[in-house]
């Protein structure tokens, strides 16, 4: 029965997912489009169903990349992508994999409890032959799977016989295909579908599809025994679905135990559905005749966020070029890219991580999240890392980042989990399945999350501040049927990874302790600054993702402004704002802006190749210091570095 309680603002959370490039393994591939995740990671995570649709999915060949796909479907252990691999190549299920590329793909992280998900096996053979002697004692061999899913596979075996005298391999349902009306492969294989119809103690069905018999089992499972046929001239086989048997997580959990920091302010996207209301050319009625839902759009998700590290810079710049961290050699088992050797460890790619992410890999138990990308991060590079934390005030072990623009369309994003909770006393943020409605936990997730537009904004006595408006890609609602835990199931907010274990990581960088550097001379006299930063980035939709709801935000022309307002002691600003010398490009000469913390943490911007294009003296009516308000247009950003406690996952 429903819950009827009205949902309150104390069980809405927002937290936050990284979205980060996803490596694949599989066991099973059938009509070179649908994958079935291997075992090593259906054991550790149930993905959610659909969550990943739109998303590129890569395939390598033994290491290599052979091509890239869009994925239309998926479920807790199979993924179905477009277009089908290229009937050439053969997928070796033992040494190909897959990644998932970051955009739009949420960190799952580990499933909780266990279910078996058992998929039937489907056949196909073509019957090449339009006449029927041809065909006289051959046999179809299969196995089906009897009683229940996941029951042990026993063989079956189809004859045919064209003069009522069946002489091949001993079969268990002889089919007499002699009647001189059938002419072509087609009425041989409703004779076949018809036979098969009206016989007991069999568990599976027969159909024709065109020219091809179909047989598929009742119940799902491994089936051991092999498809074969005795004429392999006049009879094409194909596993159109391989029988399989999966175990995985009954409970899908995204990585969404994370904080998004000190938030002010935050702005879910909103969903807009497009109404279309035509008249179809019809009268009798002054009313529409006909209306139909257009394409899906989610939009206006915004973040006002109190810095307290400079990660965000990341999301916006587009690229983490390098990362000094202390660490300690801990190795990885070779060849398991899911299984931390420490608890609650913390791994990162000493040689060379991705710029895009992963960057560093975290593990909630044992389970790395996500698995280390084969391929592109080598396990025998793997550093644990060391944690930072706090000694007299000042923090040890920092991380250091670099960051720097991404001249591509490959911006990092990110997910925001939202969830509606009554709070219940046992799973407290897992979904009803139960009911036609969810009453106990209201879950959407926003994927795709790319920063347009980044205003950093420093205000005389007040903390720096951070808006982020957001690109979202699409909105995520959850089918009624599945059991997700919000909040990874977390209900203690203070163990969020990234909350901050020592009390001066979670403060925040402060106005006055600033730096800011123009015209090659340190301004000590600002009163507020304010730097924009903008992607420009403009909503596509592309052919052959197969849903309304999926856009890309793709970069356009990216765009700085720094404006600040400050006391004047000289024309400075106003000669230049008259100088045609062109831009501003000595490195003495570059715009620097830094702040930091009293425990070390710092972040520092720099920025060449600028003009000042407006500046103002209003005359003060108290007769008080004159204030010069004026903005500069850089075009490069020099340099992105912080250091920090933020562990930045990608």
């Amino acid at each position: 029965m429903p819950n009827t309680d009205i949902f309150l603002g104390s069980g809405a959370s927002l937290t936050f997912v990284p979205e980060t490039d996803i490596y694949v393994p599989i066991s099973v591939i059938n009509t070179q489009n649908v994958i079935t995740v291997a075992t090593a990671f259906s054991d550790d995570y149930r993905l959610v169903k659909d969550l990943y649709v739109g998303c590129v999915i890569e395939y390598y060949d033994n290491g290599t990349f052979t091509s890239s796909h869009r994925i239309t479907a998926n479920t807790a252990t199979t993924i179905t992508f477009s277009p089908a691999i290229s009937s050439s190549i053969t997928v070796n299920t033992s040494q190909d994999y897959f990644h998932i590329r970051g955009y739009g793909a949420p960190v799952p992280g580990p499933g909780d409890g266990s279910t078996s998900i058992h998929t039937a096996q489907v056949l196909s053979i073509k019957f090449n032959s339009d006449t029927k002697a041809n065909y006289d004692n051959d046999s179809i061999s299969f196995g089906q799977v009897p009683s229940s899913d996941g029951a042990t596979s026993t063989a079956y075996v189809i004859g045919l016989t064209n003069d009522g005298s069946y002489g091949g391999a001993t079969a268990n349902l002889t089919v007499d295909i002699s009647d001189a009306d059938i002419t072509t492969a087609e009425e041989v294989i409703d004779v076949i579908v018809a036979e098969v119809a009206k016989t007991g103690s069999i568990h599976f069905s027969a159909s024709r599809s065109g020219d091809s018999l179909v047989l598929t089992n009742t119940f799902g499972g491994t089936v051991s025994q092999s498809l074969s046929v005795s004429d392999s001239t006049n009879m094409t086989k194909t596993t159109t679905t391989a029988g399989a048997s999966v175990t995985t997580a009954a409970t899908a959990r995204l990585l969404a135990d994370e904080w998004l920091g000190i938030l002010e302010s935050a702005t879910f996207p909103t969903t807009e559905v497009e109404m279309k209301q035509v008249n179809l050319s019809l009268g009798g009625s002054r009313n529409f005749t006909y209306q139909y839902k257009g394409i899906e759009t989610a939009s206006g998700a915004n973040l006002g966020i109190v810095a307290n590290h400079a990660a965000w810079l990341y999301y916006f710049l587009g690229k983490c070029t390098t990362i000094s961290a202390t660490s300690a050699t801990e190795s990885l088992a070779a060849g398991d890219e899911f299984t931390a050797q420490t608890s609650g460890a913390t791994y990162f790619d000493a040689g060379a991580h991705v710029e895009t992410g992963p960057i560093f890999y975290r593990s909630v138990g044992t389970v790395i999240c996500p698995p280390i990308l084969k391929g592109s991060d080598a396990l025998a590079n793997m550093d644990k890392l060391t944690v930072p934390g706090e000694s007299s005030g000042n923090m040890t072990n920092g991380i250091t980042y670099t960051f720097a623009e991404q001249d591509t369309d490959n911006l990092p994003s990110f997910a925001i989990e939202q969830v509606f909770s009554k709070l219940p006393s046992s799973n407290t943020y897992r979904t009803e399945t139960a009911s036609a409605d969810e009453s106990l936990n209201f879950v959407k997730i926003a994927r795709g999350n790319r920063v347009n537009t980044l205003t950093l904004s420093a205000n005389e006595n007040e903390e720096i501040k951070m808006t982020l408006d957001l690109n979202s890609r699409a909105v995520h609602s959850l089918e009624q049927t599945e059991s997700y835990d919000a909040r990874r199931g977390v209900t203690d907010e203070t163990t969020f990874f990234n909350y901050g274990s020592q009390p001066t990581f979670l403060e925040p960088f402060f106005f006055s302790r600033g730096y800011f550097k123009i015209f090659g001379q340190q301004f000590l006299k600002i009163n507020s600054l304010t730097l924009t930063m903008n992607n420009n980035l403009q909503d596509r939709r592309f052919i052959g993702v197969g849903n309304t709801s999926i856009k890309e935000g793709i970069p356009a022309q990216r765009t700085y402004e720094l404006q600040f307002t400050g006391h004047v002691t000289d024309d400075k600003l106003y000669t230049e704002l008259l100088s045609r010398t062109g831009d501003n490009t000595a490195s003495g000469e570059y715009i620097e802006l830094q702040f930091e913390k009293a425990n070390g943490e710092n972040f520092n911007l720099k920025f060449t190749d600028y003009q000042t294009s407006a500046v103002n003296f209003p005359i003060p009516d108290d007769k008080g210091p004159v204030v010069v308000e004026a903005t500069v247009m850089p075009r490069t950003l020099q340099s992105c570095t912080a250091v920090s406690h933020w562990i930045l996952q990608g």
